[in-house]
Parts: structure tokens; sequence; C-alpha cells
């Protein structure tokens, strides 16, 4: 059979395999639980926004606010806080409505900042975080090029705890000035909007899919290694760069496929022509990847694609990572043990299980990319609780017509944004649960991991 068939093969059966488990047992899910906000009520400053969803539903959500004045929201479902008072925040489903009182008080710490500010002492000046776009009545932050007076102008992201320019206070978060371009970013990274993909996130894939002109592709071989965790052996592909050196140091990337596939799945998704393309064009460091098979112990047959044993060898992966995998590759290649120098990625239930690795073990992955990944995760587990260190890459993606996957990866980014992680989250407008969506995210991942 050639390539190109087996391609279409193994992306079929795993396709399919992903509906069934996911896209079904999700559609299960949903007509046994009935939707629900995410808050009943809650308070506001002047100022202060929050983000608010539906629980169980992949449904649209219409949102609106019964009193704009006192608090708006957006269609992201982002309510700000605009004067004291009480209102309600409204999410139409359909045509069930759900409502959320809130309470909007002052914010004694904004002050007002005019295109020319007098401040006769700068340094006590309080600004409020910038973690979004401002839309308070009580700020008006003029152009750059408009400010006459030097009054610099901070933010603490994620807090939206007000900083004290110039105080030698101890803060939450460094403090970090923005160009309006990096203020454009921070604001486009994570909206899900159509614009943000188009000026963020849609590079030309050609460039990488395609073997470019005068580059060298790196080798892809075979190693097997006994699992003790799962008491067999174990089969994995290994990406090496160009002009490999096993004395060297290099850093190392683990790309898990989806449910139903194995280490082939990321293979025949153009892996040697993208990685080669990114590292001779300079856009990413000399690389190893280790593209591992997450399958039962027995392996993946006809009869057992779909098991419960294929699904349990995920939940056993953490360990048999932990324990034999990681432990072999650091044994056998030329790999950095760093944690700046190690990112975990993957595709549907891969996606998942590269959230589980790069939150499960905390210290671990300073790049973690999830695209199209399943509804399975204990979501608790999405925070930095107990790290020492901000990852610096957290990516999740998937297509807005993927309805294998339900309401994820929006759950997942939506607690991570309220659990303060900051990460990159977009759709792809049109893409479904299929590898244009995957490779599209890998790209985007990689462009911004190991620097």
């Amino acid at each position: 059979m050639g390539e190109k068939k087996y391609l279409r093969k193994s992306l079929l059966v795993c396709f399919i395999a992903g509906m069934f488990v996911l896209g079904v047992a999700n559609h299960g899910v949903e007509a046994k639980r009935k939707p629900v906000l995410s808050c009943k009520k809650f308070v506001l400053k002047v100022g202060q926004k929050k983000k608010m969803w539906m629980k169980n539903t992949s449904q649209k959500v219409k949102w609106s606010s019964r009193n704009k004045r006192i608090a708006s929201v957006n269609k992201r479902g982002i309510v700000t806080g605009k004067k004291v008072g009480k209102t309600q925040i409204i999410a139409r489903v359909r045509k069930k409505k759900y409502i959320c009182s809130v309470q909007v008080k002052e914010n004694k710490k904004m002050v007002a900042i005019t295109a020319t500010p007098v401040v006769e002492n700068p340094k006590q000046t309080v600004i409020p975080a910038i973690s979004e776009k401002t839309e308070a009545p009580m700020v008006t932050l003029a152009p750059v090029e408009s400010v006459e007076t030097e009054v610099p102008i901070t933010t603490q992201a994620p807090s939206s705890t007000p900083a004290v320019v110039g105080s030698d206070e101890p803060t939450a978060a460094p403090k970090v000035s923005l160009t309006p371009e990096q203020k454009e970013w921070e604001e486009q990274k994570n909206n899900g909007s159509k614009e943000a993909f188009e000026k963020y996130f849609n590079p030309d894939m050609k460039k990488y899919t395609k073997k470019q002109e005068g580059v060298t592709l790196g080798k892809i071989e075979s190693i097997s290694y006994h699992s003790e965790i799962v008491g067999a052996d174990r089969e994995a592909y290994v990406y090496l760069p160009p002009e490999y050196d096993a004395s060297k140091q290099y850093p190392v990337l683990y790309m898990i496929h989806g449910i139903g596939c194995d280490r082939s799945q990321w293979k025949y998704l153009s892996i040697n022509n993208i990685l080669s393309n990114m590292i001779f064009s300079g856009e990413l460091k000399p690389l190893i990847a280790i593209l591992p098979s997450v399958v039962p112990k027995d392996g993946l047959t006809e009869g057992n694609s779909l098991s419960q044993e294929n699904i349990e060898a995920y939940n056993l992966f953490e360990k048999e990572f932990l324990t034999d995998l990681e432990p072999y590759v650091r044994k056998n290649y030329g790999i950095s043990e760093k944690r700046e120098d190690t990112g975990v990625c993957g595709l549907s239930m891969g996606g998942m299980e590269a959230l589980r690795l790069g939150f499960g073990i905390k210290d671990h992955f300073n790049y973690i990319g999830s695209f199209s990944a399943a509804p399975s995760l204990d979501m608790d587990i999405l925070n930095l609780d107990g790290c020492s260190y901000q990852p610096e890459t957290v990516l999740l993606c998937s297509g807005d017509k993927d309805t294998t996957i339900g309401n994820n990866p929006l759950n997942y980014h939506q607690r991570l944004m309220d659990n303060q992680v900051d990460h990159m989250w977009y759709y792809y407008p049109g893409g479904t649960h299929e590898d244009k969506v995957w490779k599209n995210g890998l790209v985007n991942f990689l462009s911004r991991s190991f620097k």
C-alpha cells in the first residue's frame, strides 16, 4: 500500500474513532445534563471584567445585559463593570434564557487619564492593570504620540489588581510596559475571532508542509523500549534533525497522537517536512521529536481500537512517560534535561493528554500545545499552583466546525483564563476534526516555542 493511501486510511480510522468515542460520548453527556451558567451572581468593580460561559452545551450562546450602562457584555461573554449599580446578564441558548445577577461597586483606585495629563508626582500615579481592552468610561487612554507628559503606563498581566507606577511595594506580577502592537496582541491572542486568526494564526502552510528548496530533511527512526508500567515492549518514532550530533544536547518535543491511532499518525502528517523546513529557515532550533504509541498492552487491532483498554492506555501514559519513555530517550539520545528545553503537544485525545502532562507534571514542560483536545480532562489541574514558573508557550486551538469534541477546547481556555494562566487560543475558521487544523496548530505552536 502506498504511503498516501496508508495516510488516508489511517486518518479515516482515527477520525471515525474520534467521532464515535468523543462525539457520541459528548452528545450523551449533553443529553443527560442541562446547560447551566458558569455563575449565577457576582460582584465587579467599575472597570473590572469577568468571563462567563455556558456549561454542558456546544450550542451558540447569545449574551445581553439588561442595563448596559451598569455592566456590558460582549459576544464572548466578557462582562465589564461600567458604573455603580445592579443589573442582570442574560445568556440565551436557543429559546431558553439563563440569568446572572451582577452588582457593580465603586473602584476607588481608578483615576482618569486625559490626553495631556498633568501629574506632579508620576511615581505615585495609580493606573489599573490592562488585561484586556479597557471600556470603562473613567479611563481614556490617549494614543502614544499624543501624550505630552511622560507618564509610564504599565500592566500586571494577568492580574486585575492596580499597579502603583514607580512604587517599591511588591506586586503579584512583574510590571510590563506594552507597545501598541503588544497591547493589540494581548487583546487578540485568545479571543477566538476570525480577525485574530487571519492576522496572527494563518501562515502559508505550503511553506511548511511541502519540502522547500535546499532543505535537508531530518531522519525518522524507529525505537523499541520496555515499559514496566504497561508490562510490555513499546514502540516510538524519533525525529532527529539534519546533522544530528549525539555529543550535543538538543531540545525535545513529545508528540502524542489521537485515539484509535498510533505513532504513525504524526509521522504521516508531514512532520519531517514541517520540522526540517522550520529548522532550515531559522524559525525553530534543531530539536529531537519523540512520537510514542499510546496504545493498549497488546496493541491496536480491529476489535479493540475503541475499547476501554485503548482509553486506559492514555490514563497510564503519564506514569509510562516518567518511568519508561523519558528515561530511555535521555539515555540513548543527546537530549537536554532542562525544563526550558522540553515541550509536549498532541491532537484530539493526544491534545487532552498533552494538557494532562503539561499541567499534571509541575515544573517539567516549558511548551504545551493542544490541538482539538478531547473533553475528558480533569480541568482542576489547569493551574500553576505549585509551579515556580509560567510555561513560555501554552497554545490551544480547534476548528470552529468541529462537532467531535463539543465545547472543547473552549472550556479549557476559559478555565485557564479563570486561573490566570497566560496562553493562546484560537478557532480555525471552517475547520472540523481534521489534519489541516492540527498541522496549522503545530506550526503556530512551534513558531512560538524553543527560542
